[in-house]
C-alpha cells in the first residue's frame, strides 16, 4: 500500500457548501491532516480533509481520504475516494494503483469483460494534469490562430503569407481538438452513472421488490454501473455484464 500524502498545495476546485473557507486555511487544515497521517493517527486526518472536502474537492484531497479509510479498515470508502480521485485525475499511478490493491481485498471479484482499451498512457493524455487543461488549450490555440490570421493582413509576399496561413489553419485544427477533448472531459466530470455498494451484503433481484427472486449477492465496496430507477429501487449492471435491482440507500454515487 502506497502511503504517500501530498499537501494540498494547488488550487482546489470550489464547492462551497455554508460558511466560506479559505484557500490558506483549507491548506493549513492539510497539512495538520498529512501530520496526523503520517505519525499514524488516520481517524484524525480524515476528520481534518473531511472538513475542507465540505468547501473544496480535488484529486490529491480524494487521494488522501482514501489512503486514511484505507488505514481505518473502511475498503469501501477507500473505493469511493480512490474513483472520485481517479475521475479527476485518470492518469495518476499512485490513484490508480492505490484503487487496484484496495478492489483485491473486497469479497467480490468481478471480472471485466472483454474491451477495446488505448490503455493508462491515454487515460492519461484524455485527462490532462487536471480537470480544465484541455478549456485552456482550446483557448491558447484560439489565441494563436488570430495572432496568425491577424499576422497574414500585414505580411507582404505570398510566400510568406501562404506559410502563415497554413500555420492559421493548423492551429484552427487545434482549437477544435482541444474543444473535443474539453467536451469529453466535462462529460466525464459529469457523469454519476457509477456507484459503490455501501451495505455490508446486498441481495440483487430480478424485479424492482423486495419479494422478486434474488439473482446474486454483492458486497461492501463494489463498483456497479447505475440503469434506471424505479420507488426506490436502482437497476444495476456489474463489469462482468450482469444486471439486477437492489435498493436505492445501498449505494453511494461516485
Amino acid at each position: 500500500m502506497k502511503h504517500k500524502v501530498f499537501l494540498l498545495l494547488a488550487l482546489f476546485t470550489a464547492s462551497f457548501n455554508g460558511s466560506a473557507l479559505s484557500v490558506a486555511d483549507a491548506d493549513s487544515l492539510s497539512a495538520r491532516a498529512a501530520r496526523a497521517y503520517a505519525s499514524g493517527d488516520a481517524a484524525k486526518a480524515l476528520a481534518l480533509y473531511d472538513s475542507v472536502a465540505t468547501h473544496y474537492t480535488s484529486a490529491t484531497l480524494f487521494y488522501n481520504m482514501g489512503n486514511c479509510h484505507y488505514r481505518t479498515g473502511d475498503m469501501a470508502m477507500a473505493v469511493l475516494n480512490y474513483e472520485r480521485a481517479h475521475r479527476l485525475a485518470p492518469g495518476n499511478e499512485d490513484i490508480l494503483a492505490n484503487l487496484e490493491l484496495t478492489r483485491s481485498q473486497l469479497k467480490d471479484r468481478i471480472g471485466e469483460l472483454p474491451s477495446f482499451s488505448l490503455g493508462s498512457w491515454w487515460e492519461a493524455f484524455r485527462g490532462g494534469a487536471d480537470p480544465d487543461q484541455w478549456a485552456r488549450r482550446s483557448l491558447w490555440w484560439c489565441a494563436a490562430f488570430f495572432a496568425l490570421l491577424g499576422m497574414s493582413l500585414y505580411i507582404r509576399g505570398a510566400g510568406k503569407r501562404k506559410g502563415v496561413l497554413v500555420a492559421s489553419v493548423t492551429t484552427l485544427v487545434g482549437v477544435f481538438i482541444s474543444l473535443f477533448m474539453a467536451y469529453g472531459r466535462h462529460t466525464d466530470l459529469n457523469d454519476r452513472s457509477s456507484a459503490i455498494i455501501m451495505e455490508a451484503k446486498v441481495d440483487v433481484r430480478s424485479t424492482p421488490s423486495a419479494k422478486g427472486p434474488v439473482l446474486f449477492m454483492l458486497h461492501k465496496g463494489t463498483k456497479v454501473k447505475l440503469l434506471q430507477q424505479q420507488e426506490g429501487w436502482q437497476e444495476v449492471r456489474l463489469t462482468n455484464g450482469s444486471v439486477g435491482w437492489m435498493p436505492e440507500g445501498a449505494l453511494e454515487r461516485i
